[in-house]
């Protein structure tokens, strides 16, 4: 076992989870239901949300992202088995008499192997009703169907949970106490905003960003893992050139008809370096004399 590796470890695992364009199914209509719906709605997710029918009506603000065009489908009724399924449409054909035949999936199957996993099938499921023996029915209808499930303040009954998120946009830090204590992840994400208030650090990602896949772009090495590495290891040095608050202050991205032409000018001192003191780097990436 690798080094600092417990011999039990307990934590799960970490992922940033590409629902975008991406049907996903939330069950039920309140606050819970709500969070739920926030966190695809940041995912770019089409959410369909089943809102029930209780004394209590579907969450006011559930109501209005729908009006907004936020949530792709609102069912106001209760749940259904068949929701699971609801947009299912086709099986694919490949031609075989089982239909799990994968070594029978080619090239010429892919582009509809995309339109159903985009159209006709969840990637994931979240249960946010408070009918322990429904939504334990739920979980194990969706495991049947090999969907990924979150039964809400039901650990056991989760393929994934929800921590609590720091977002800038481009920029997430999510924080998970596995399902065992959700405030105490609220008040750590909470200190760790208080360390980045009065930091742009949307800003200081696009603009590392920018600058590493122009590195790519125009910079055209032979494309073996020695000369991945020395582009690697040259972003990784400069981007350790100055702090996060620096990096948010810089515009990268010119009006100009050229509007690369500031990143282009960091990229030209490859495989050296700009200057490292910040005001001179500044003055020569936005094309003025140093005195």
């Amino acid at each position: 076992m690798g080094p600092g590796i417990q011999t039990k470890p307990s934590g799960s695992l970490l992922l940033a989870w590409q629902v975008k364009d991406k049907h996903c199914l939330v069950i039920g209509g309140g606050d819970v239901a709500l969070s739920r719906i926030h966190h695809l709605i940041r995912a770019q997710a089409k959410i369909t949300v089943i809102g029930g029918t209780s004394e209590k009506g579907i969450n006011a603000e559930i109501l209005q992202l729908n009006k907004e065009g936020y949530i792709y489908k609102l069912v106001e009724r209760d749940y259904e088995s068949s929701d699971l399924t609801m947009y299912e449409k086709t099986k694919l054909d490949l031609g075989g008499e089982d239909c799990y035949v994968y070594d029978l999936i080619s090239s010429d199957h892919y582009e509809e192997i995309d339109r159903q996993v985009k159209n006709e099938v969840f990637a994931n499921v979240c249960c946010c009703i408070d009918d322990y023996k429904l939504s334990t029915k739920i979980y194990y209808q969706c495991k049947f169907l090999r969907l990924p499930v979150n039964i809400a303040d039901k650990p056991p009954l989760c393929d994934f949970y929800f921590g609590s998120m720091f977002n800038q946009d481009n920029l997430q830090i999510m924080i998970s106490t596995n399902g065992k204590s959700p405030r105490l992840s609220k008040l750590i994400k909470d200190n760790i905003a208080k360390q980045f208030e009065g930091i742009d650090l949307n800003k200081a990602v696009e603009n590392l960003g920018l600058i590493r896949s122009r590195l790519r772009e125009t910079i055209v090495l032979d494309d073996d893992l020695v000369s991945i590495d020395t582009r690697m290891a040259w972003i990784k040095k400069l981007t350790d050139f100055f702090t996060l608050k620096q990096w948010s202050n810089l515009d990268l991205i010119s009006g100009d008809q050229d509007r690369f032409e500031r990143v282009d000018r960091i990229i030209k001192y490859f495989p050296e370096y700009p200057p490292r003191e910040f005001d001179n780097f500044k003055l020569a990436i936005y094309n003025q004399c140093l005195e």
